[in-house]
């Protein structure tokens, strides 16, 4: 059976892993770490190409600011100090989502890391930030219209290069933790045909082993795209 060329992950979770701790929930964000790299690396075992990670939504501006900012300096200390790593094996980072709204310094350390390793040929790891399927959608729309591209000449193929995820193929399996089953207005044009599987278990428990055991249900699972 063939393994899905694309994997995109909902981590869902992280408040309530801290909560049922009866600690602060930005304790919870900074455990999900240890679950991005056993993700990651669980991906490259598998020879996974592409994974799309959500790491912050368009939605996730109403929380408080103060979470907000943790958040950022987590996001910061994150990529600086697991940089190196993923250079070595070969991950490229690329992003998705409106990156010019977050603070400068982050700015710079997420074109720092798209920078440093846009000629690897590894696992494609996309980051997804400030993110919202609608939103990805309403702005690929206004390109095509800036670009006063012919209605005749659209097609699916087409808009597929408006978006944010242009050159990459669709997604073929969706994971959401923490037991919520939906989507949240992640890539809703991405996911068309994907398989998806909510698992009950919290962002920072998931572990390579769960990437793994989703990979296998994927692959028990009949994939006909609308046909017998």
């Amino acid at each position: 059976m063939s393994k899905p060329l694309h994997i995109a992950i909902i981590m869902d979770g992280n408040g309530r892993w801290a909560k049922k701790r009866f600690l602060p929930r930005i304790e919870g964000h900074r455990a999900s770490r240890k679950a991005i790299r056993s993700c990651i690396e669980g991906a490259i075992e598998l020879n996974i190409p592409y994974l799309s990670l959500y790491a912050f939504s368009t939605e996730n501006w109403q929380r408080p600011k103060q979470e907000i900012e943790s958040l950022f300096s987590i996001f910061n200390k994150i990529i600086h100090e697991e940089l190196n790593e993923l250079a070595k094996q070969g991950v490229c980072i690329s992003y998705s989502g409106q990156l010019h709204r977050f603070p400068e310094e982050l700015q710079e350390t997420l074109r720092l890391a798209k920078d440093r390793t846009k000629d690897q040929a590894g696992l494609k790891l996309n980051i997804c930030l400030d993110y919202s399927g609608k939103n990805e959608i309403v702005r690929a729309v206004k390109k095509m219209l800036q670009e006063r591209i012919d209605p005749e000449t659209l097609d699916e193929s087409l808009f597929d290069e408006y978006l944010d995820t242009g050159g990459m193929p669709a997604v073929d399996l969706l994971i959401r933790t923490s037991g919520e089953e939906r989507i949240s207005n992640f890539m809703l044009w991405q996911i068309a045909y994907a398989e998806l599987i909510f698992l009950d278990v919290l962002w920072p428990d998931f572990t390579k082993d769960h990437l793994k055991s989703c990979v296998e249900t994927f692959q028990q699972r009949s994939r006909r795209f609308g046909g017998l």
